[in-house]
């Protein structure tokens, strides 16, 4: 008989599979890229537990998950172990607004404020400015400030309900850098243009190690308390990040930092923050869940009481995250919105590690956990550092 343990593993591991798949996607566009794949993977989660039929089975397909019920209890553990990791402030909070006319299903409603913890509040929508101000507020206090207007008039208006999700991490480094050898440094956007980054500079105990089949150097810096760590993909060439995130789509995520060992080595990281805002529906159909947009067949028939002639469908999914990382250490928020709206019908219808020199392009990711027990937190491609 399957464990909660077994649960969360399934999960995890479905995450980074998950992340994987949309990181493959955005990183067709040149530049930064930053998201979190875990808000947007329990997101989806949580509006697994209103669905059925093949709109069931898509979701449990691509995101590679157990049943809903089972996914709501290994969800429960995984939020509640984030609580306890010591000495970082790692928060996620969940929260469902709906139409004042519409009532959530008991089943649904006990399911998503027992196991996800999520409050669920009914607004006017026909009242857009108090509403998006109500839902922007949410978010912001959330994420401690940092993820602001989430939504707008315009789609508060044509949403029946929204399922959020807002995460928020800050750590210091476990070993921080002294900001009095930060200093200007070539950073190559390919293998022969350079400009000139804040560049900071420290002696640091990491766990590093080399993959030939990312072609990479790897090194996990950790925050303090020693259970959250960024973890810098670094291509052995300089414009080498092509080939690194090719070989990413052929790699169980999970199993990045097995074989890296402790090592102090001279670490050069650029300093940098930057904000992402994304229309996420695009990157969702081409994972293969199309069919949670499609009108007459999208399945959330276990979420709200409809009439026969209605169905609830996914109109909109959005994120928008943030990263700041500094001498001191890292700060990222991300929150994930999915708009559920009704359509009505007319009846019926290996390496030496002297030094470790981010001076080009890398991958990142902020994980959480070791092992099969890794959560990806946030993940991210640094093309051009800015602060």
């Amino acid at each position: 008989m399957a464990s909660t343990q077994d649960f969360t593993t399934e999960i995890l591991q479905g995450n980074g599979a998950f992340a994987s798949k949309i990181y493959q996607i955005l990183s067709r566009t040149p530049g930064n890229v930053f998201f979190s794949p875990f808000s947007l993977h329990v997101v989806i989660a949580m509006a697994y537990q209103g669905s059925g039929t093949v709109t069931l089975e898509t979701i449990q397909k691509v995101l590679q998950i157990p049943d809903p019920l089972s996914t709501a209890i290994g969800y429960q553990e995984i939020t509640r172990n984030l609580t306890r990791l010591k000495k970082v402030v790692l928060h996620t909070a969940f929260k469902i607004y709906l139409r004042e006319e519409r009532e959530l299903l008991p089943s649904f409603q006990n399911t998503v404020k027992e196991c996800f913890r999520s409050e669920v509040e009914a607004l006017d929508f026909d009242q857009t400015s108090g509403s998006v101000k109500e839902i922007n507020k949410w978010v912001a206090e959330k994420t401690h400030g940092k993820i602001k207007d989430m939504v707008n008039a315009e789609l508060v208006a044509s949403t029946t309900l929204f399922l959020l999700n807002a995460i928020y991490f800050k750590g210091d480094w476990d070993e921080t850098f002294s900001k009095s050898k930060t200093k200007k440094r070539d950073f190559y956007l390919n293998g022969s243009d350079m400009v000139k980054v804040q560049m900071m500079k420290g002696r640091k105990t990491g766990r590093v190690g080399t993959n030939d089949q990312l072609k990479s150097e790897i090194l996990a810096l950790p925050y303090e308390g020693g259970q959250v760590y960024m973890v810098i993909l670094l291509p052995r060439e300089k414009n080498g990040i092509g080939d690194l995130e090719a070989a990413l789509s052929e790699i169980d995520h999970s199993r990045i930092l097995s074989g890296l060992h402790a090592k102090t080595l001279d670490v050069y990281l650029p300093k940098f923050k930057f904000e992402t805002t994304m229309d996420m529906d695009d990157y969702i159909k081409e994972v293969g869940l199309e069919v949670i947009y499609d009108q007459d067949e999208a399945d959330f028939k276990g979420m709200i009481e409809l009439k026969e002639y209605e169905n609830l469908f996914v109109t909109k999914i959005l994120q928008k995250a943030c990263i700041d990382v500094n001498e001191k250490g890292s700060e990222a928020a991300a929150a994930s919105v999915v708009s559920v709206s009704v359509k009505i019908s007319h009846p019926p219808p290996k390496p030496r590690f002297d030094k470790f020199v981010v001076d080009h392009p890398a991958v990142f990711m902020i994980v959480a956990g070791k092992g099969e027990a890794t959560n990806i937190l946030f993940y991210g491609r640094l093309s051009q550092p800015k602060y």
